[in-house]
């Protein structure tokens, strides 16, 4: 897996994401509070501390394979009941999640089948994975941007949606996959046009629901 290589870009990724995460709350389906949650990829652990704050978790553990941002995660964790490590996958001492989310993590995994099953095996059945993606083979500009970037970055091929829900289907999940349900989408210096910028959030940024069967 690969992630951003500072501090500095950790926390600026970290500000541009809450218009997302607020999304990804308007289009989970199930109740957060009381619940036992896993934030694969947590960089510095903003959405586990935005989910104590407005959803109401009992607790909340997350990896992420960049030490410096796991270190920030547990210094701006504070009192929370959060859990952080810096590791490559979900640590074999974890389990009994109710759900795991990430964002913009499988298209960076090389095995989508080992994540899957490490997955699988810390939720609790009737549990549900929500991973977001937007870097896959259907969005335009990203066979470019992968093209661009997947030495430095040490990417995978770029998956399709399909390649992505078949090694979920074949570690045991039910998959099923919704539109974010995103509000306003703010004017990046990152995006080629804004129309662009709009399309991709609204049509092809999505939220996919992997669950544990009962």
């Amino acid at each position: 897996m690969a992630y951003w290589q500072s501090a500095a870009e950790d926390a600026a990724m970290q500000e541009e994401h809450g218009f997302i995460w607020d999304a990804m709350l308007e289009t989970v389906d199930i109740d957060l509070a009381g619940r036992r949650v896993l934030d694969a990829g947590c960089n510095r652990g903003g959405f586990l501390r935005l989910l104590c704050a407005r959803a109401g978790i009992a607790a909340g553990w997350g990896y992420d394979p960049a030490p410096g941002a796991i270190a920030d995660a547990r210094r701006l964790a504070g009192d929370l009941p959060l859990t952080f490590d810096a590791t490559e996958t979900v640590p074999s001492h974890w389990g009994g999640f109710d759900a795991s989310f990430s964002h913009e993590v499988l298209y960076l995994i090389h095995d989508l089948g080992a994540h899957a099953a490490a997955i699988h095996r810390a939720l609790v059945p009737g549990g549900a994975y929500y991973a977001v993606m937007g870097v896959h083979a259907g969005s335009p500009g990203m066979a470019d941007w992968h093209a661009e970037n997947v030495e430095r970055l040490h990417l995978p091929p770029l998956y399709t949606l399909d390649e992505v829900i078949a090694a979920f289907i074949g570690a045991g999940f039910e998959v099923a996959a919704s539109r974010l349900r995103m509000g306003f989408v703010p004017v990046s210096p990152h995006a080629p046009s804004f129309p662009s910028s709009l399309e991709y959030y609204y049509e092809h940024k999505v939220m996919l629901r992997l669950a544990r069967p009962r």
